[in-house]
């Protein structure tokens, strides 16, 4: 994870600070309503699969009350989790891989460890590109001093 990824990030890219993003007084508006064209693009098939364009993987909602802002699934043969702020790291860094807990400060690793790559770019693709206003507004919310 990259640890300067945003402006706004309070932490060390151990947990819990790696989570920083879900309760950042500064995602609104803009962080928040991106993440919140993900959530709705989960939920835009019915609760069914929508499939993820130039992958094998499919995005689900999150039906867990406790944590169902800030995740949503991910599946091929198993089903994942897609956080908030794995989505927001790739936004700022366009990179979110796979890595172990020595690697927590690999800036090209995602916050929770896990491999989102290719699957947040195709995320980013449905929700109109990396030159999305949305997208645009968020990078340079992340990038403010």
């Amino acid at each position: 994870m990259k640890q300067n990824f945003c402006k706004h990030y309070k932490g060390d890219c151990f947990p819990p600070t790696n989570r920083y993003c879900r309760v950042c007084p500064d995602a609104e508006p803009f962080c928040n309503r991106l993440w919140e064209k993900v959530l709705e693009l989960s939920n835009s098939n019915g609760g069914k699969p929508v499939a993820l364009p130039k992958t094998r993987a499919v995005m689900l909602p999150n039906n867990n009350e406790k944590d169902n802002h800030n995740i949503v699934h991910l599946k091929i043969n198993v089903t994942w989790n897609l956080t908030k702020e794995d989505y927001l790291h790739y936004i700022s860094t366009g990179h979110a891989r796979m890595g172990r807990k020595e690697q927590r400060k690999d800036p090209f690793v995602s916050p929770s460890l896990t491999r989102q790559e290719p699957y947040v770019h195709s995320i980013t693709e449905l929700l109109g590109g990396i030159s999305n206003p949305l997208v645009l507004d968020v990078q340079k919310k992340q990038l403010e001093k």
